[in-house]
């Protein structure tokens, strides 16, 4: 990737995280960055995806999402500059990168962090300043640090 595309994917990135735009505007230009986000998708202020610049199609969000303000995705990361970086031969879990998959239907509360290769099932909900480290299966609520299942929900007919 040139380093002009990567220049205007980081600028899409940083602009989306305006407090000033709507969902709908904000959806637009995340999807200039190469996420790839479904119809009737709804992403809030202060969304903030956390990856290396030409990586955003590791994200993939379905139809009818609703992030609320403040959620993180995160698909990579790695100790980058800091000298733990000479124990990633030793210790190769300290790079992290992964997809985040967020079915079709789901809910994502304010302060919600979710980590590489992660998937939320379709009809999830995760509630606020929850940390997601695993799979969420379909038709389920999570919280907590680490998000765990309180609640199955009845799917209706």
């Amino acid at each position: 990737m040139n380093i002009i595309m990567k220049g205007y994917r980081k600028f899409c990135r940083s602009f989306a995280k305006s407090p000033y735009l709507s969902g709908n505007m904000r959806v637009q230009i995340l999807r200039k960055t190469g996420m790839k986000i479904g119809k009737g998708t709804i992403i809030n202020d202060g969304f903030t995806l956390i990856c290396k610049i030409g990586l955003e199609d590791s994200v993939l969000i379905g139809n009818r999402v609703a992030l609320s303000s403040n959620v993180s995705l995160i698909t990579t990361s790695s100790p980058h500059n800091s000298r733990l970086k000479e124990y990633s031969d030793r210790y190769p879990q300290m790079d992290q990168m992964g997809t985040i998959i967020i079915g079709n239907d789901a809910w994502i509360g304010a302060g919600v962090i979710i980590l590489p290769d992660v998937t939320i099932g379709e009809f999830s909900i995760v509630g606020a300043g929850a940390v997601v480290t695993k799979d969420v299966p379909p038709y389920c609520i999570v919280a907590g640090v680490p998000a765990k299942i309180i609640k199955r929900i009845e799917a209706t007919q």
